[in-house]
């Protein structure tokens, strides 16, 4: 075997030697000092920026979600006051119809009134009360509406906005109601409902006054024990388990034979039950 020029032997070593080394890069061009350029790659800002709208597009999608769930549970708790005022009325209706069976009088709109103010205002029915000069008359000859009468429509219209879930109306139509005149023939219900118009909107505070001036104001009312009911409820609510019993205890003493004692008394278990 022939023996390779010493020239072709050093050119073949060099060529080796330059393929394993690592490329050379120029740094003429920077200042005396300078750190060196690394290589980067052309694709890292484009990567980059990708990811930064990928990310804001997942951030915009979660919001969307979330203003969505929002709207959700704020159109449930209006449907569910709306129902809850429907169910207190459905209540009271019944209620109503019951009291009419069993007096055998005739349907009034507030059935739960103290029944002495009851005959009182049934002479002020039965005879017209004297026309004013300018008193308008209807057609058919009929007087006016009586005072009677305008308690009553008032007390309606506040009822039925309880019942159709305009709550905040129905607080400003029973308190106006009240403040007018708080002895008149619907007083009592109205005090009532508007403690329950109260614990609809989360009110407590205000509830609490409301259901108490029941208590105060229309001893001899037939809401009494529904008030003390209500009132034991809200103190159990509020973790006040001592005036909780307190109330409830006077519901099962004082009306023992009532629809409101039943309740009490499986609230009263409850609250027995529980460890002090």
């Amino acid at each position: 075997m022939k023996k390779l020029p010493a020239f072709l032997l050093y050119s073949v070593s060099v060529l080796a030697l330059a393929d394993s080394l690592a490329p050379v890069i120029d740094n003429s061009a920077y200042p005396t000092g300078a750190p060196a350029a690394m290589p980067v790659p052309a694709s890292a800002p484009m990567n980059s920026t990708f990811e930064l709208m990928t990310r804001l597009d997942e951030a915009q999608a979660e919001i969307q979600q979330l203003n969505g769930k929002l709207e959700e549970q704020a159109n449930l708790i209006v449907e569910m006051k709306k129902k809850q005022a429907a169910m207190y009325a459905d209540f009271d209706d019944r209620l109503q119809q019951l009291e009419t069976k069993l007096s055998g009088a005739k349907p009034a709109t507030s059935s739960e009134s103290p029944a002495p103010a009851a005959k009182e205002a049934e002479p002020v029915e039965a005879s017209p009360p004297p026309k004013p000069a300018t008193a308008p008359v209807a057609p058919t000859g009929q007087p006016a509406a009586t005072p009677a009468d305008e308690k009553k429509q008032q007390y309606l219209q506040a009822f039925e906005a309880f019942r159709n879930g305009q709550v905040i109306e129905a607080i400003t139509q029973f308190n106006t109601l009240l403040s007018k005149d708080p002895n008149n023939l619907y007083a009592n219900n109205a005090q009532f409902w508007l403690g329950e118009a109260y614990r609809v909107n989360k009110n407590t505070d205000a509830a609490r006054k409301a259901f108490s001036l029941v208590l105060e104001k229309y001893p001899n009312s037939q809401k009494v024990p529904d008030a003390l009911l209500k009132l034991g409820t809200i103190e159990m609510e509020q973790k006040n388990t001592v005036k909780a019993k307190e109330y409830l205890t006077r519901v099962i003493t004082d009306y023992p034979s009532s629809k409101p004692a039943e309740i009490a008394a499986k609230k009263l278990q409850q609250l027995n039950q529980v460890p002090n």
